[in-house]
This record gives C-alpha cells, sequence and structure tokens, in this order.
C-alpha cells in the first residue's frame, strides 16, 4: 500500500492497532472481571447461605432425637427454594441428597471435616460427576455429621452480564477513547517524524553544496543522528576545501620545478647554451627541480600508504633523547646559518617503543620547521615529561605562532598556515605535519600544537613508553 511507504503513515498505523489492542485486552477483562466477579451472584449466595445457618442449626436438634423420618421430610422443603442439601458422615459416607434423583451424584469427600476447615464455612465452587459447578457451602451438623448446601451456578450470557445501563457507557467510552487515540496517535507520529523529514530535506541539498546545518530537535536518538550528518557535513566541506587547497598548492608547486625544467631542456634542444658552464647550469637546475618534485610525489605515497594501512610500524624500544640529539645534530647549518640557540632539556632515561625510521621523521619535520619559522638569533626549545605510559615530547620556537582558527586544520593535509607562519620562499605542499600527524597515530600516541599568536609554536608529541606495552 503507498500510504504506508511513509514512517508517519506506519506510526499512526501502528498507535492505532496499539489502541485498539489495548481496548480489546480491556474490555476482555472487564467481561471476564463481571463474568468472576461475586456481586452477579448475590443472590444465589444469600439463599445458598439461609438455607444452610438454618437446616445446621434444626436439623441437630432432630438428630440428636433420632428423627430420620421428619429430617428427610425437613429436608425436602428444602427444594422449595432450590437448594441441594447433602449430608455426610464424618467418613466421607453420603447418608442423605436431597435431589440425588435429578442430578449427578457429587464426588465422594473422603474428609468433610478438612474441607470445613479448608472453606471456613464460606462459599465455594464445586464440580459433579456431569462436569456442572455448584455454589456451595458445608458446616457442621454435630460431630460425626456435615450438611453441604448446594445450588447450581447461573449459566450467565454476555448479554445479561452487561445490561443497557453498563453497555452502553462503555461503548461510547471507548468510541471516545478511539477518536482522542487516533488524534493524539498522529500528532505523536508527525512530532516524531518532523524532525527526520527535515534531515532528509537538508540531506538532499547536500550533493548540490547547499547544506543547512540541521536544528538538534525531536527525539534523542533523532538529534543523535542530526549531529552526525551535521558532523559529516563540516566533514564533507573539509575534505573540499583540502582538495581545492592540494590543487591549488600542488599546482603551484609542481609549475615553478617544471618550467624551470622546461625552459632549461629547451635551452639545451635549442643550443642556445654554448658554453659548456651553461650546460651545466642548466644541467644542475634540472636535477635539483626535479629532486624537489620527486621529493614532494614521496610525500603523497607515504601519506596515500599511511591511509590505506600499507605501512607497518616497527615498533621496538628507543632511546629517544639519542634520536633527538642526532636530528640536532644533523640541521647543525641551518642552525647556524640562522645563528639560532637549540636547548635540549631530556629526561636521562627516556626509552619508548617507536618505529626508528619513521620517528626520525616526524622529529626531523617538526624540528625542520621550528628552524624554518624560528627569527634569526632565536631559540629552539627541545623538552620533554613522562607519566606512567607515555612520554611527551615538546618542540618550541619563537616564530610568529599559529592563530587559533588556522590551529584546528594543521594537520590537515594540503593545509597551509599562511597568515599565521608567514611567507616562505621555499614551501611544501603541506604534507609534512599530515604525515606526522598519521605516524603518531599508528603508534597509539597523539600529537598536537599549543601557542599564542606571536610567541611561537609548541608541537607536542606522546608517545608510548616501553613498559606500557603490558597494560
Amino acid at each position: 500500500m503507498k500510504f504506508l511507504t511513509r514512517i508517519s503513515s506506519r506510526l499512526w498505523v501502528t498507535y492505532v492497532l496499539l489502541v485498539l489492542f489495548v481496548l480489546a485486552v480491556a474490555f476482555s477483562g472487564i467481561v471476564i472481571a463481571f463474568r468472576n466477579s461475586p456481586l452477579l451472584y448475590w443472590n444465589e449466595f444469600v439463599r445458598l447461605n439461609y438455607v444452610t445457618n438454618s437446616l445446621a442449626n434444626r436439623l441437630d436438634f432432630l438428630v440428636e432425637n433420632n428423627w430420620e423420618e421428619m429430617i428427610h421430610r425437613f429436608l425436602e422443603k428444602a427444594e422449595l427454594l432450590d437448594v441441594r442439601v447433602l449430608i455426610f458422615y464424618d467418613d466421607g459416607y453420603l447418608k442423605f441428597d436431597s435431589m440425588a434423583d435429578t442430578y449427578a451424584t457429587f464426588p465422594m469427600i473422603a474428609d468433610p471435616a478438612t474441607v470445613f476447615k479448608r472453606t471456613n464455612g464460606n462459599i465455594r465452587l464445586f464440580q459433579d460427576n456431569d462436569r456442572d459447578y455448584w455454589f456451595y457451602q458445608i458446616n457442621p451438623i454435630n460431630d460425626s455429621l456435615y450438611l453441604l448446601s448446594a445450588i447450581p451456578r447461573p449459566k450467565l450470557q454476555i448479554s445479561a452480564i452487561f445490561q443497557d445501563e453498563l453497555l452502553n457507557p462503555l461503548f461510547r467510552a471507548g468510541i471516545i477513547a478511539m477518536l482522542v487515540a487516533f488524534v493524539v496517535s498522529w500528532f505523536v507520529a508527525r512530532w516524531i517524524t518532523r524532525p527526520l523529514m527535515s534531515i532528509s530535506e537538508s540531506a538532499s541539498k547536500l550533493a548540490s553544496g547547499d547544506f543547512p546545518p540541521i536544528p538538534l530537535e525531536g527525539p534523542l536518538e533523532v538529534q543523535r543522528l542530526a549531529g552526525v550528518i551535521n558532523q559529516m557535513d563540516r566533514q564533507v566541506r573539509d575534505m573540499l576545501q583540502s582538495q581545492k587547497d592540494f590543487v591549488a598548492n600542488v599546482s603551484h608547486e609542481f609549475k615553478t620545478p617544471l618550467t624551470s625544467i622546461r625552459g632549461f631542456a629547451q635551452a639545451i634542444h635549442d643550443g642556445t647554451l654554448e658554453s659548456m658552464d651553461g650546460t651545466q647550469n642548466a644541467a644542475h637546475v634540472i636535477l635539483e627541480e626535479t629532486d624537489r618534485l620527486n621529493y614532494m610525489v614521496n610525500d603523497l605515497l607515504t601519506l596515500a600508504k599511511l591511509d590505506a594501512g600499507m605501512i607497518t610500524m616497527d615498533q621496538r624500544p628507543l632511546d629517544l633523547n639519542e634520536i633527538l640529539e642526532k636530528i640536532v645534530e644533523r640541521f647543525s647549518f641551518q642552525i647556524s646559518d640562522k645563528d639560532l640557540t637549540v636547548e635540549i632539556n631530556l629526561i636521562q632515561s627516556n626509552k619508548v617503543l617507536a618505529d626508528g625510521e619513521r620517528i626520525v621523521q616526524v622529529f626531523n619535520n617538526l624540528i625542520d620547521n621550528a628552524i624554518k619559522f624560528s627569527p634569526a638569533h632565536g631559540r629552539i626549545i627541545i623538552s620533554d615529561q613522562q607519566n606512567e605510559r607515555f612520554a611527551i615530547i615538546s618542540v618550541r620556537d619563537e616564530g610568529p605562532g599559529i592563530a587559533p582558527e588556522e590551529r584546528k586544520r594543521i594537520f590537515d593535509r594540503f593545509y597551509q598556515a599562511d597568515k599565521s607562519r608567514g611567507k616562505q620562499s621555499s614551501r611544501g605542499v603541506g604534507l609534512g605535519l599530515s604525515i606526522t600527524y598519521q605516524i603518531i597515530k599508528a603508534h597509539r600516541g597523539d600529537i598536537w600544537v599549543e601557542n599564542d599568536v606571536g610567541q611561537g609554536a609548541c608541537f607536542m608529541v606522546k608517545l608510548p613508553i616501553t613498559h606500557a606495552r603490558s597494560k
């Protein structure tokens, strides 16, 4: 049915069926309750109780005087009230049954005294040998005889139970309840599906690029769904922006060396470089620009392999202090060229679980950036701290720092914080920090940046220490 293809329609039908089911169960419960209610048999109970009490007292006198013939005549008068009277000996033997010729015999009562104690003289339900139900009451006549009075349970019809004064109010109340339930269920279905419809409409605009934030309303689960879709939208927008940055940066970075390579190659091909020195200079430029292109391509391949999980981290215990000292020594020429001061404040024992080659790549990138963005005569501080599970290494410079809005995307691939970090004569395509981030995450560590604009940047790297593996 086309009507049931919408979730609001399905919810409404579900609520309606549920209400109808509840009303049916409630009506059945009322019928059963009235059918078994003692109020319907009140007249029979009064009649039975009257006969039992009056007979028990009078029969005691007749039994003591051994007036058996008078007893039979006296009990036969109970038939006038449609009450069946039986007398049992204390061993369960039946002495008298006023309606033995009319109805089936009662099952044997082996111990009338026990039955009397259990019922305490109250009216109970009994089934004879023809499976007909009787209301009965048992009382002692004397120490050896017991009187059992019984009347058939009336077979009442539903129409007799629900007379007009009861059926009509119930019917009207049921109709009103159904109408109210229909209206309420419709509003409830609309209330639940309205935020879903808003999500559907907003999601349909995602492909066209027009995706307004979904308001967080409705049930908690729907709010969570809206929040996830909003987050997905932000991620998609960030991804699109990263792709735009990639196209812009890569096209620019590739265009410059390719232009140089093509120009000098054309000059060599045309023979415009007559001297050997000119030819060698052209070849040197072509080689440098080719190395630059190769470096950028390798960064892209490394990042792609990290994303695909194709690079396995060979984590072993490493002396991080020794690695950092060697990296600083490797950059000694650049440090000297800018007259920088590098302070290394490391704990004597700093063992971490890491892939040596990849960790060298991480700190090469961080220290290279610190040197690149530090002003002349500036200072770079490399320090660390430890807790029970991790070592945290910080690399701090005194450069221009990173603005808060830039800090959120500093580890995004292809992103470059141009405004906060200044213009550089030699820039990459924004892959270095992204590769660094992926490597640290693969080590089950973390990396973040702390700084105030104009006071330098401080990159923090957290790595597991050697004894943390077993925890």
